[in-house]
């Protein structure tokens, strides 16, 4: 675009140059004085009036980065698959658009036109968006999965630089949560929220006003990596270490943050935090199947309508697992923009509740949840990891990074480096 530009405003100079050099040549020299015309009347040839050819005029389309937030309706996705923006052939193209169906099993049974399956080899939906690693005192579950395999999954649905991702969500009979996960997953390891999107009512809602497709989509190779970040957004994720110290911080009066958890009811809970159900989201009662979502407005009267909770304080949402937690994660952060959201990775079940003094070893003291006022509520479970000894031993201290393996292990992927800048891991 930029050298039809230059090339046009080229044209239009030399026109205005050319008119100057013929007027300065209408005589022998520049001093000559011009004669009265002639007194007949100059006969003028017949002339047409131009015509103008017509313009094409391109598709009739919101461009993805001019929508108002993440969430996006069925409306504005099927004018994306009309304008063929829907991985086409040129993966450097801007716009363009890959769509990806998040629920398991549900791909044969329609999908948006041109959307993928979220899969890795034999690992699909919500099974992909989980990973036993090493985090704190203990190989953890249900944490967010590796950089390699976030490649594979962006080069799977024909991921280029330029691409928008929505996120398609299920179909009937899903839960929403496997769509606000892989949001989540691809806002921590780099992507901005301009360039992800999620669908209102999910691949449901589409297929109530346009057709599903129920043919396998293949993609092109784009090559396009996490590399092309500079950095992971790690701040997006608390790991235990980072909530240890969050906790200890409020306790003290030091940090005004909050904790949503989205169990919806407890016999224990950290300390000072707001225990809800994950439909206080979205329309109706349930978002174990798909549903609409309220709006930014609804969203953010609900959530600083909590004691303690104010406009600019960081949120740190929750739940069981870390799946659940990403629907209020993706409401702040997707639909009301809200620039200092988090969630905690594995949360309640697989690593808050396992560092007690029922453990053996027993977690060192700086890693005790059921210690230093942490928890309100009693915590006995000793049955998701195993605390490894050496680590005990060795990590006594909560704010360092190699408290915090996943961090990392992401910023090690993407950065190539830790040795400076990254240390405090809070």
């Amino acid at each position: 675009m930029g050298e039809k530009l230059d090339r046009r405003r080229f044209i239009q100079l030399t026109g205005a140059t050319g008119m100057a050099a013929i007027a300065g040549c209408s005589g022998d020299n520049g001093d000559q004085q011009t004669t009265e015309p002639a007194t007949e009347e100059p006969t003028e040839e017949p002339t047409e009036e131009p015509t103008e050819e017509p313009t094409e005029e391109g598709p009739d389309y919101t461009n993805p980065s001019e929508t108002e937030n993440a969430l996006i309706e069925p409306q504005t996705l099927n004018e994306w698959v009309e304008a063929g923006l829907v991985n086409s052939d040129d993966v450097y193209a801007d716009p363009r658009v890959a769509v990806i169906r998040s629920d398991a099993g549900g791909y044969a049974s329609g999908h948006v036109p041109g959307a993928v399956p979220l899969e890795v080899g034999d690992a699909a939906g919500g099974a992909l968006l989980k990973a036993t690693r090493l985090d704190g005192l203990a190989k953890t579950k249900a944490l967010v999965p590796t950089g390699e395999t976030v490649d594979q999954l962006i080069q799977n649905a024909g991921v280029g630089p330029n691409t928008t991702i929505v996120i398609s969500g299920p179909g009937e009979g899903a839960s929403m949560y496997y769509g606000t996960r892989l949001y989540w997953t691809l806002r921590f390891w780099g992507f901005p929220r301009e360039r992800l999107k999620l669908l209102n009512g999910g691949t449901a809602a589409y297929g109530e006003e346009y057709e599903l497709s129920f043919e396998n989509v293949e993609t092109p190779e784009t090559g396009y990596n996490l590399e092309a970040f500079d950095e992971p957004n790690y701040g997006l994720r608390k790991g235990l270490n980072e909530m240890l110290q969050l906790v200890d911080d409020v306790n003290a009066g030091e940090s005004s943050a909050s904790v949503i958890d989205q169990r919806g009811s407890w016999d224990a809970k950290i300390a000072n935090s707001h225990v809800e159900s994950a439909a206080n989201y979205v329309e109706g009662e349930s978002f174990t199947q798909p549903a609409k979502w309220k709006s930014a407005d609804e969203i953010e009267e609900h959530v600083f309508s909590y004691d303690g909770v104010e406009d600019g304080d960081e949120i740190v949402t929750m739940c069981h697992s870390g799946f659940k937690g990403t629907l209020a994660f993706f409401a702040l952060d997707g639909i009301v923009g809200y620039d200092n959201a988090a969630l905690f990775d594995g949360s309640w079940k697989f690593t808050w509740k396992q560092y007690n003094g029922e453990q053996d070893p027993t977690p060192n003291d700086a890693w005790r949840t059921d210690m230093h006022g942490r928890t309100e509520g009693e915590i006995t479970a000793t049955d998701q990891l195993s605390i490894d000894p050496d680590l005990n031993e060795q990590l006594t201290d909560l704010a360092t990074l190699d408290a915090n393996q996943v961090k990392k292990d992401a910023i090690e992927y993407i950065v190539g480096d830790t040795s400076g800048g990254f240390g405090c891991g809070s």
